[in-house]
């Protein structure tokens, strides 16, 4: 058995026997991972708080090899999100980011850029960032470090420099020249080209700061959407949840 102890942020967790709750947390080395906690569900659990979704904590587990789940020994919670989870809009915003990142999150893969994107996001709606800003931007960068939605500076046919007004083709989940483009390419506004520069080199409260219309927000919203549901095959649970808290604005 090897121990384990490091930084993570709690995904989701579901109870499991009468005692017990399996957890999924995100770590930046070793990627996502599935863990038991023993007794979290007792009224005296050692856990305490620590198990809340999207909690930073400092997680002490045991692996056995050849073994998936780990065995959680010990949990110092770093930060709660429990604040922001007063307020309806930033508790369901967090909620479908935490899905958002379990579901294009691999398991035992390291992405410290991903666990860096879940922290930084979480940090802004906790700073009281608008919630529909910090969605749009967690959307959109999970598709990018993913691997499936390419660069908004050069051609994905051709590699050429991208010029306004930006193209965008649905069925390569890419922006492409006019000299590549087909019909199935239609423009995509100045004004959403140019919010998607900011989110790409802004941090999620610096772009949330931006003061971006809601109108813009929506259509890159639904340009994420597009291309994560042609991925999966399907919407994210808490997809609809949103929208009728957050709106179609």
């Amino acid at each position: 058995m090897k121990p384990h102890k490091t930084e993570a942020i709690i995904l989701h967790t579901f109870a499991a026997r009468e005692r017990d709750k399996m957890v999924i947390f995100l770590t930046p080395q070793e990627g996502k991972m599935k863990g038991w906690a023993y007794g979290a569900r007792g009224i005296k659990s050692r856990f305490g708080a620590g198990l809340e979704p999207l909690s930073k904590v400092r997680i002490g587990y045991i692996e056995k090899e050849n073994e998936e789940v780990v065995r959680i020994e010990s949990l110092d919670l770093i930060r709660s999100l429990f604040p922001a989870q007063q307020v309806l809009v930033t508790s369901i915003s967090a909620t479908y980011i935490a899905e958002t990142v379990d579901t294009f999150a691999q398991a035992h893969d390291p992405s410290e850029l991903i666990y860096r994107l879940l922290d930084r996001t979480t940090e802004a709606l906790l700073a009281g960032s608008a919630p529909m800003a910090v969605v749009t931007y967690a959307e959109i960068w999970i598709l990018r470090l993913a691997g499936i939605l390419a660069s908004t500076r050069n051609c994905m046919e051709c590699d050429g420099p991208l010029e306004r007004p930006l193209r965008f083709d649905s069925t390569q989940h890419g922006f492409i020249c006019p000299s590549c483009a087909t019909r199935d390419a239609p423009l995509i506004a100045n004004d959403v080209a140019a919010a998607l520069d900011s989110l790409f080199r802004l941090s999620a409260g610096d772009f949330a700061e931006q003061g971006i219309p809601d109108h813009v927000l929506f259509q890159i919203r639904a340009l994420a959407g597009s291309v994560r549901r042609d991925f999966l095959g399907h919407e994210l649970k808490s997809f609809d949840i949103l929208a009728g808290v957050i709106g179609s604005r």
